[in-house]
């Protein structure tokens, strides 16, 4: 198959997949967090806490989910000295953990959740237009999330914290954090906040 012939087919189905009226705005189960403004970003990760580690080129930072800000800055940028030779893995000295990263440098997130429920991927619905989008495996619905922080153009990577009650999107622009409803019901009655 030619490499037209396949980027009309793609376009095609993605397009088809858009006019779905299984698509749905808003996730059941999750919300709107935060922005993180940080350009320039070349790696993240999680910490085992869900704080957000960010690495730039003008150092090293961590983001205080909690709390909503950057509790971190190491502009001495001990990033060559911290990075696996791989570049999937950083030594946080101030924490004395090894985190795996993702991002320009190498990797991937966390795409899938344990229970194999919730899935974060990204679509690309054009030439750099790319789309995150979150599924259910459970009932089958699909929700393309909104970006508040970043745009839609460019490379977007994604990923579930260590306790999965988050997610992020890393974009041009920084960072779009989405976290599960603390009180959220499932449509069968149960309580999520018993998994956490």
């Amino acid at each position: 198959m030619r490499l037209q012939e396949l980027k009309n087919k793609y376009e095609v189905s993605v397009f088809n997949e858009l006019s779905d009226e299984n698509l749905v705005g808003k996730a059941d189960e999750w919300e709107y967090y935060s922005a993180i403004r940080l350009n320039g970003i070349i790696a993240i990760g999680w910490l085992s806490d869900d704080n957000i580690l960010l690495i730039n080129a003008d150092g090293v930072f961590i983001y205080d989910i909690l709390k909503k800000n950057i509790i971190f800055r190491d502009y001495e940028n001990s990033f060559k000295k911290s990075i696996s030779d791989d570049n999937l893995t950083f030594f946080v000295q101030s924490k004395s953990e090894t985190v795996f990263i993702f991002g320009l440098r190498g990797g991937g997130g966390n795409l899938l959740t344990k229970d194999n429920t919730w899935k974060i991927e990204v679509v690309a619905i054009a030439w750099n237009i790319k789309v995150p989008r979150l599924l259910n495996y459970k009932n089958g619905k699909k929700y393309f999330l909104e970006l508040q922080q970043n745009s839609y153009e460019g490379d977007k990577y994604v990923g579930f914290s260590k306790s999965e009650n988050y997610f992020l999107i890393m974009g041009d622009g920084g960072l779009d954090v989405f976290s599960r409803l603390p009180d959220y019901n499932e449509p069968d009655g149960s309580d999520i906040s018993t998994r956490r």
